[in-house]
């Protein structure tokens, strides 16, 4: 016992007069410890003063993995990201729009949002797409396009439609229907890392324009 307590000692000297830098696989630590190689931690790992970091471009994350090791998180070479991004090109859609697309991504794993949309005509690219009532000429019918998660499916649909109407196009004397190609901008986001369901939440407007409401759980 007494030789190891003189080697701590020795050791704690060393380390002293080397300004405090201790240095694991590596003869000369630029910080106070300085590990070159894996480290793995069996129990809890505590930062009482982290400090700010600069250098976010490039920088990776750190994650628990399930065995309680800590790796890196490299993006370029995980099956996904915390934050996906994918553009749906659906060509020569229904002048009806598109009704119902099944993703075939897990609502378990993942939260599907649309970010963006837009539509152009499918036959020759045109911007000149209006929208025909099939109500009413004084009609104006508004947009549906949402992502919701299908409960029999446990998978995420697209759709893409407007109330009561379809899609046509004009070639310079008369409107004529017409099908389109649409754009869907998705955005997919990782459960259990980054997001959290809380949840829905139903709000009861006594037929009032405006009202308030408490902060959601957690908020």
């Amino acid at each position: 016992m007494k030789t190891l307590l003189h080697v701590l000692v020795i050791f704690l000297l060393i380390v002293n007069e080397s300004l405090g830098q201790v240095g694991i696989n590596t003869d000369s630590p630029t910080v106070d410890l300085e590990v070159v190689g894996d480290v793995i931690i069996d129990d809890k790992l505590f930062l009482e003063n982290p400090d700010a970091f600069s250098q976010i471009q490039n920088s990776k994350l750190i994650v628990n993995s399930v065995s309680d090791n800590f790796l890196k998180y490299d993006i370029n070479v995980s099956k996904y990201g915390p934050i996906n991004y994918v553009q749906y090109d659906f060509t020569d859609l229904s002048t009806d729009g598109l009704l119902d697309y099944d993703t075939k991504i897990p609502t378990n794993d993942y939260t599907v949002t649309i970010k963006g949309y837009y539509f152009l005509g499918a036959i020759d690219g045109t911007t000149s797409i209006v929208l025909d009532s099939l109500i009413s000429n004084n009609n104006i019918e508004g947009y549906q396009i949402y992502a919701y998660p299908n409960g029999s499916t446990n998978t995420w649909f697209l759709r893409a439609f407007v109330n009561n109407a379809r899609f046509q196009a004009d070639d310079g004397s008369n409107y004529f229907n017409t099908s389109i190609e649409l754009f869907l901008n998705v955005i997919i986001y990782r459960n259990g890392f980054i997001t959290k369901d809380i949840g829905d939440i139903t709000v009861d407007m006594g037929n009032s324009e405006t009202i308030t409401v408490p902060l959601p759980a957690g908020f």
